[in-house]
C-alpha cells in the first residue's frame, strides 16, 4: 500500500507510457509505407499513424512528472540532497542504452541502415554529448528527444528549488506559466521572422527538434507533479476516469481530422504544441488520479512499459529491413513484422544493457536512502 499511496506503483502511468511509445511506432511505420501521402490519399486511422509523433509529446510530460516526483521527495534544497547522485542515477537510466545503439547504428549492425559517411566522427560526438536536437539528428532520428530530455535533467533540479522557495501557489504557477509560455514566445516570433513558406524539413530543426522550443510536455509534468504535492491532485477513479478517457477521446478525434504535418502555419508551428502539451497533461492527470484502481492487461503494460525505451531506440533503424523482408507479402506482414522485430530486437537490447545499469542505478538509490521507483519514461 505505500507505493499506492506514494504513486511510485501505477500501472495507468504504464498504459499511457504504452501509449506513448506505439504512437510513435505507428507513425514511422506509416510514414515508411506512404512517404508522400497527402491528407486525401490517407485514411481517419492512417491519418492516426501520421500524427503519431504526439507520442513524444506523451513522454515528455511523463518525464517532466517522474523527475519532479523524484526530485521532491529527494529533498532539492535540503542537506540531504545530492546532486552527484541524481545526475549519476539520470545517466544510468538513459546513457547505456543510448550509447550501444549509437554504437550498433554508426557500426552498421542494423542492414539496409545507412548513415551517411560525410563528417561522421564530429556527428558522433555531438551525439556523444547531447546535442542532436540542435545539431542534426541525422545517424538515428529519434535520438533528438534525448538531447531534450537530458537538458531537462540538468535544470530540473534549478527548477524544483525555486518552485519550492516561492512557497505559495500562486507564484509557483506564475512560474511554471512563464515556463510554459517561454517557447511558444520563441516559436512565434521565429516564425514571424520568417520569410518563406514552411515545410516539414524546416519545421523540424526549427521549431520541433531544440530544447529551448519544445518545453511545453516537460513543464506541465512538473505542474503535474507540483500539483499532487500540494494536494491538488488526489486518487480519484471518478475524476481520473473522465481526465483519461476525455484526454484520449479528444486525442483520437483530433489526431484522426488531419495530417498536421502536411502543411504547416502560424497555428501548426507556435499554437499546436502547447495545445498538445495541455492534452498530453490531462491524459497523464488522469492516469496520476487512477493510482490504486485496478487496470485490466495490467502485465501486458507493464511488459511493454518496460520496453519502450530499448523500442524506441531500435524501432527506426529496424525499418528498413522489415520493408525488405515483409513489404512484398502486403502491409499487414510488414505490420506484423515491424513490432515483432522490433520488440524481439528492443528486448535483447533490455535484458543485455539496459537491466543491468538500471539495477545499478536502484542500489545507487537505496544507499542514498531513497526508494527505487520504474523507469523514468524517456522518448
Amino acid at each position: 500500500m505505500a507505493d499506492v499511496a506514494s504513486g511510485r506503483n501505477n500501472p495507468w502511468l504504464d498504459l499511457v507510457r504504452s501509449v506513448a511509445i506505439l504512437l510513435v511506432m505507428l507513425r514511422h511505420g506509416e510514414r515508411a509505407l506512404h512517404p508522400a501521402a497527402s491528407d486525401a490519399d490517407l485514411g481517419a486511422l492512417q491519418t492516426i499513424f501520421m500524427n503519431g509523433w504526439v507520442g513524444v509529446d506523451l513522454f515528455f510530460v511523463l518525464s517532466g512528472y517522474l523527475i519532479a516526483r523524484h526530485l521532491l521527495r529527494a529533498g532539492v534544497g535540503s542537506p540531504d540532497f545530492r546532486i552527484g547522485r541524481y545526475l549519476a542515477m539520470r545517466a544510468l537510466r538513459i546513457v547505456p542504452a543510448y550509447f550501444a545503439v549509437l554504437a550498433l547504428v554508426v557500426a552498421g549492425a542494423f542492414p539496409l541502415f545507412g548513415v551517411a559517411p560525410e563528417r561522421l566522427a564530429f556527428r558522433v560526438v555531438y551525439h556523444l554529448v547531447f546535442l542532436q536536437d540542435y545539431l542534426p539528428s541525422d545517424i538515428n532520428v529519434v535520438f533528438w528527444s534525448l538531447g531534450v530530455e537530458e537538458k531537462f535533467y540538468l535544470l530540473a533540479p534549478l527548477l524544483i528549488f525555486l518552485l519550492l522557495r516561492l512557497r505559495a501557489g500562486w507564484l509557483q504557477a506564475v512560474l511554471l506559466l512563464l515556463c510554459f509560455a517561454f517557447p511558444v514566445a520563441f516559436r512565434t516570433a521565429t516564425y514571424l521572422n520568417l520569410h518563406e513558406t514552411l515545410d516539414y524539413l524546416q519545421f523540424w530543426p526549427i521549431f520541433r527538434s531544440p530544447f529551448h522550443m519544445t518545453l511545453e510536455g516537460l513543464v506541465t509534468g512538473v505542474g503535474i507533479a507540483l500539483a499532487q504535492q500540494r494536494g491538488l491532485i488526489v486518487p480519484s477513479l471518478r475524476s481520473g476516469t473522465c481526465l483519461l478517457g476525455a484526454g484520449l477521446l479528444v486525442f483520437g478525434v483530433w489526431l484522426a481530422s488531419h495530417d498536421f504535418m502536411s502543411s504547416i502555419d502560424f497555428f501548426d508551428a507556435s499554437l499546436e504544441p502547447a495545445l498538445i502539451a495541455i492534452l498530453a497533461g490531462v491524459v497523464a492527470a488522469g492516469a496520476v488520479q487512477l493510482i490504486g484502481t485496478p487496470l485490466p492487461f495490467t502485465p501486458f503494460f507493464q511488459l511493454l512499459s518496460r520496453l519502450s525505451y530499448s523500442l524506441y531506440l531500435v524501432h527506426y533503424p529496424l525499418i528498413p529491413l522489415v520493408l525488405a523482408l515483409a513489404l512484398p507479402h502486403g502491409a499487414l506482414a510488414f505490420w506484423a513484422a515491424y513490432f515483432f522485430v522490433s520488440a524481439a530486437v528492443a528486448g535483447v537490447l533490455h535484458l543485455a544493457i539496459e537491466k543491468p545499469f538500471l539495477r545499478w542505478k536502484d542500489r545507487l538509490a537505496r544507499r542514498g536512502g531513497q526508494t527505487v521507483q520504474p523507469g523514468i519514461a524517456v522518448a
